[in-house]
């Protein structure tokens, strides 16, 4: 009676993490080095982390998060960089979400694509802050490129 309980939590906990992927295969958790520490990452997309951030909610430069896990990034006054990403997870690949009153904030972990050198070497890894702002209806990264609505 045990193992079936048990195997129905990990069953629960598979199907929950599957929901959460946008792609619709089963999401690949797995760890790297970042920063001197090692961090696990997923690919399960929390919902509302898509889509196109714009500088100050104007324009350009942009930050764009598709469904697949790639985007681009683009720093100020240059070409657009492609990048792979994912979000910092547990162990058990279950997304790490912090919680504050109605905002919320995930850990975005990317790896540059080609073209960008210096700061943003090609296949260097990353880490960004993916923000939550209830008061204002919008998702943040780097403090400065939102989504809004």
């Amino acid at each position: 009676m045990a193992r079936r309980n048990r195997s129905g939590i990990i069953a629960g906990a598979l199907l929950a993490l599957l929901a959460t992927t946008h792609a619709g295969a089963a999401p690949v958790v797995d760890s790297i080095e970042l920063n001197g520490a090692t961090v696990w990452k997923t690919s399960a997309i929390p919902d509302g982390v898509v889509g196109e951030y714009l500088y100050e909610k104007q324009g350009e430069p942009k930050i764009v998060l598709a469904a697949d896990g790639t985007g681009s990034f683009q720093a100020h006054m240059v070409a657009p960089i492609p990048i792979r990403y994912w979000v910092l997870a547990n162990e058990a690949g279950e997304p790490v979400k912090e919680s504050g009153g109605a905002n919320y904030r995930y850990t975005i972990v990317l790896q540059y694509g080609p073209g960008g050198g210096g700061n943003y070497p090609e296949g260097g890894f990353d880490s960004w802050y993916w923000t939550w702002l209830a008061d204002d209806g919008c998702a943040n990264i780097l403090g400065e490129r939102f989504k809004c609505g």
